[in-house]
């Protein structure tokens, strides 16, 4: 099965506009993410919210990987990457 398949049936979308509606499996997949991040997902209602909602969404999880990372050295030289940054020199 292709992981997308399960992705298109989060939201069922008016094709004549930008409307959109979760299904209880996008409730079920994207609520608490969306919550985490202060949004509420019975509030979207079209395309563009979606994207704005879960690209702040997105951010708030690498925000709180970044404090996480900024807390343990190891986990930073992990993440380094992600941020593009230097992974900070441990000592042995």
């Amino acid at each position: 099965m292709n992981p997308n398949d399960e992705k298109r049936r989060w939201f069922i979308a008016d094709t004549g506009s930008d409307r959109i509606r979760f299904t209880a499996i996008g409730h079920q997949a994207l609520a608490a993410d969306l919550a985490r991040a202060g949004i509420d997902i019975r509030q979207i209602r079209t395309r563009t919210q979606a994207r704005a909602a879960l690209d702040r969404s997105f951010e708030h999880s690498l925000d709180q990987l970044a404090a996480y990372a900024a807390a343990d050295p190891k986990l930073s030289a992990i993440l380094a990457p992600l941020f593009d940054e230097e992974p900070p020199q441990t000592t042995p």
